[in-house]
């Protein structure tokens, strides 16, 4: 801890004049408001108003300026606030609101006292609350889209970096009054599936009216009436009424030097009872998804890229509880990477180190539709229905060159050229039945899944093998076809009997069979209808199971408690060629508890205990060598027994709506019995030869914190990482056990201004520490540090400017050289015709033409580190044009 926390300084000190800088940019909004007001509000009886709002509004435009909660005695304190002319709101869930013109300093000096405020009629409030900035309730917290001011042309993403109470970091995951946010809804419905970057990233912020955050319980939950204490912090995103009428969208098209271009368009309809939105983009600037540029968030794009994709997403409820939709995402993407891998692998007495030059054309072709269905048939009998079905295609031409050296003198190489062909389907169906037989004290609960997944590859490929001592070189051209089905059928009855008041019985019991056929041949390509039989195989699994369970829960409005006895037994036979090669009964105790308290207003602790049972898969089992890269062979293990695994956790998590503070804490503990590990045999030579095994134990243990928070007298937000784990397990090398402990420690801070009419800033930094010690290999510790900034200014509604920059240092502990990757990306835009609907952006990507991909990994006795082409400097002029509204 104390080693992080000195290079965390001396990161800041080695770069302290662009933070005192950029600190001093942030912090100079607040130092000509000096200015404080306070004062207490009550009901007509003279009760305080608990979370009544006190907003100063801009008289202009009615967007939110500064704001204060008043606490549990009424009292509310806004500090360091603008000399100017305010709209001054008092707002109150069934109190008629309260506005009032004031100027700051004000004349009353900075007490304003006690403001009473009147029961309003119901159809008052509805009339005035769209003025509400915040309004909170039992369990929801709604924002006022009008009350922040974005940018033009901004999306949601950009809209909820203004509100208080949610963060948004920089590859766009969302927290949101301090914890995760899993899902985002429109009009509380599902938008493109369960990713909430679509929505984020992808709708107009000028279409939004509210902003809803909530904790959403499961739809079978809220059927029954009986809280499972399943929780997703979501965001629900109300439309205007412009939002609701006829289609919106825009398009967009750029160009830029070194042959870069990208277009693309996004159209939007929504109606009470109809949602359609579809998305497309081409492009050659690393961007797949509609996310955003990674591929999978938080990891570096590889290679260069181009890539086609389009999107549907349609919705149709004609009623409040019945509703049918779907989703399709197709894409072609073809892949140039050339990657060079360093790696040090470590023995008993030594270590050897390998290199590889990897030249790489790939064209993959995904096409994923996500389907559901919500139909009540009646207050008693309701079916719920989700499914996915993902089809591809791929294609891969590798050269890769292997190099191989023990204390520098060559030992061996490898020089291949494969091409791989791939098709893949996949077939995903859960569907859940509830009826309730006696009102809501007896109810049936059927669950009917399926899974299919088939897959075809054909691989071909030429390897060119050289021992140096003693010296020998051989050639081979093999060709492998593989054929994969695995098909999964479950049917699990559940009777839920309310036996008292809060309290309720499930009894359960789950049934089905998993069946995995692999049927593999493998021959040489001059002989391509011979295949090799030792090489070969037709090989399956045949898994019949039955899971009873019982639990036991009680459930109010703050707490639930569920205790779950159950039970796995299962027949799993392996089958070769046909014939049954051992067929072995499993039996396995899984008891569960799941504890959820919401024991104050912002305030939630959870524990939770799971266990489970995971089978080996089909290549780890299978009883065949695969020769595709002779330096490292893999071959299965036929006597794998499966892994039995026990999880428990426990999370705390506080909000207080008063001064927007936010804290996040998870303790998480995890013992595998028998788990599947790697045993390696490395030959004299150097080539290896990888099989998985059965260990006794494994260990792991985390623990997370985040911490969020305003400091009004300098006018930021502070936002704060912290992530520890360990793990103990182990590996076989050369027959003896490798007990591997790792450590690693993840610290991040940033500061951001919380006064966001014009400039918006994030400055912060990160360090990162890895220590990982063998018993029978080389220690290693290495550590990584970076820190950024992000600055958008916008001084009025034709032009808005940004910038990124960061810098990555990787240590050189372990390795042989310490790396540091700078990259910088700055915009400028300008907005014209009516309304601002069209846009000029004149953007540059590194700047400093430093960008490259890298990364370091450490695994069971290896350090690898690795390097890729990715896109470096490049200039982009973008024309963007808004539709509708």
């Amino acid at each position: 801890m104390i080693l992080k926390l000195y290079y965390f300084i001396k990161m800041f000190s080695n770069y302290r004049p662009l933070f005192v800088i950029i600190i001093t940019l942030g912090s100079s909004i607040p130092l000509f408001a000096q200015h404080s007001i306070e004062g207490r509000v009550i009901d007509e009886n003279g009760e305080p108003l608990t979370y009544a709002n006190v907003v100063l509004l801009s008289p202009a435009d009615s967007t939110l300026q500064y704001f204060d909660v008043a606490d549990k005695e009424g009292y509310y304190h806004i500090k360091n606030i603008k000399p100017g002319n305010y709209l001054m709101q008092y707002s109150f869930v069934t109190k008629e609101i309260i506005y009032e013109k004031v100027i700051i300093p004000s004349d009353l000096g900075e007490d304003f006292g006690d403001k009473v405020m009147q029961t309003a009629m119901m159809d008052e409030v509805l009339v005035t609350a769209e003025y509400v900035p915040i309004r909170f309730n039992q369990d929801t917290v709604t924002f006022n889209a009008k009350a922040f001011k974005t940018k033009t042309g901004a999306v949601v993403e950009d809209l909820l970096k203004k509100i208080p109470g949610i963060e948004v970091d920089k590859t766009g995951n969302i927290k949101a009054l301090g914890e995760d946010v899993t899902q985002v809804l429109v009009e509380g419905k599902e938008f493109f599936g369960k990713d909430p970057k679509v929505a984020t990233k992808n709708l107009p912020a000028d279409a939004i009216d509210e902003v809803q955050v909530f904790d959403k319980k499961s739809e079978e939950a809220e059927f029954m009436g009986i809280d499972d204490g399943v929780r997703d912090r979501t965001i629900n995103l109300m439309l205007n009424e412009e939002g609701k009428k006829g289609y919106f969208g825009n398009v967009d098209v750029g160009g830029g030097t070194g042959d870069h271009y990208k277009t693309g368009g996004k159209v939007y309809r929504f109606s009470s009872k109809f949602q359609s939105a579809a998305l497309g983009m081409y492009n050659n600037i690393n961007q797949f998804r509609f996310t955003g540029k990674d591929d999978d968030f938080g990891q570096q794009v590889s290679g260069l890229n181009t890539t086609v994709a389009g999107g549907i997403n349609l919705l149709y409820n004609p009623t409040k509880y019945n509703r049918y939709y779907m989703s399709y995402f197709a894409s072609s993407k073809k892949s140039i990477l050339d990657q060079q891998t360093s790696t040090e692998h470590f023995l008993k007495d030594g270590s050897y180190n390998q290199i590889e030059d990897l030249a790489k054309n790939e064209r993959n072709t995904p096409h994923k539709t996500n389907f559901g269905m919500r139909h009540r048939f009646s207050k008693r009998h309701n079916i719920i229905l989700n499914g996915h079905i993902d089809i591809s295609s791929n294609r891969i031409d590798n050269e890769l060159f292997t190099d191989t050296r023990l204390n520098n003198t060559l030992v061996n190489n490898l020089d291949n050229t494969s091409n791989n062909e791939s098709y893949l389907s996949n077939v995903n169906v859960r569907g859940v039945d509830i009826v309730k037989i006696n009102g809501d004290k007896t109810q049936v609960k059927t669950e009917l899944s399926a899974k299919y997944n088939h897959n075809t590859s054909g691989l071909d490929w030429t390897n060119t093998t050289t021992i140096y001592n003693p010296y020998d070189v051989t050639s081979n051209d093999h060709y492998q076809d593989n054929g994969t089905d695995d098909l999964t059928i479950s049917v699990n009855p559940a009777l839920v009997q309310k036996i008292r008041q809060f309290w309720h019985l499930n009894a359960n019991i789950a049934v089905g069979s998993n069946n995995r056929d692999l049927n593999r041949e493998q021959g040489f390509q001059e002989q391509a209808d011979i295949f090799i039989d030792s090489l070969s195989a037709d090989f399956g699994t045949n898994e019949s199971f039955v899971r009873p369970s019982i639990s036991l829960q009680r459930s109010t409005d703050k707490s639930q408690v569920n205790f779950i006895f159950g039970t796995s037994w299962s027949q799993f036979d392996k089958v070769l060629n046909n014939r049954s090669i051992g067929k072995t009964d499993y039996f396995h105790f899984l008891p569960g508890f799941r504890y959820r308290n919401n024991y104050q207003k912002g305030r939630r602790i959870e524990l939770r205990y799971m266990s489970s049972v995971n089978m080996p898969g089909l290549n780890q089992l299978l009883p065949a060598t695969n020769t595709a890269n002779k330096l490292s062979l893999y071959q299965g293990n036929i006597d794998l027994k499966p892994e039995y695994m026990h999880n428990a956790s426990l999370r705390w998590s506080l909000f207080d709506r008063f001064s927007f503070t936010s804290l996040s804490t998870l303790l998480s503990a995890g013992y595998t019995k028998d788990q599947i590990s790697i045993s390696q045999t490395i030959n004299e030579d150097l080539t290896r030869i990888s099989t998985p095994v059965n260990v006794p134990d494994y260990y792991s243990a985390s623990t997370y914190a985040y911490f969020s928070t305003p400091i009004r007298a300098l006018g930021l937000k502070v936002n704060a990482m912290n992530r520890e784990s360990w793990s103990k397990g182990t590996s076989i090398i050369n027959s003896e056990e490798n007990i591997q402990n790792t450590l690693r420690h993840a610290f991040d801070l940033n500061f951001e201004n919380r006064r966001q009419e014009k400039m918006d800033i994030r400055i912060g930094g990160s360090v990162s520490f890895t220590d990982v010690k063998f018993s029978i290999a080389k220690n290693s510790s290495y550590f990584n540090t970076s820190y950024y900034t992000d600055i958008s200014f916008t001084p009025n509604e034709q032009w808005s400017f940004e910038m990124e920059a960061s810098v990555v240092n990787y240590n050189s502990q372990s390795f042989d050289e310490a790396v540091s990757i700078p990259s910088i990306d700055a915009s400028i835009s300008y907005h014209f015709l009516k309304g601002k609907k069209s846009t000029i952006t004149l953007r540059g990507y590194d700047l400093l033409s430093k960008n490259v991909g890298f990364s370091r990994v450490n695994a069971t006795n290896y350090l690898t580190q690795r390097e890729w082409n990715t896109i470096g400097r490049y200039v982009m002029l973008t024309f963007n044009l808004r539709m509708g509204r």
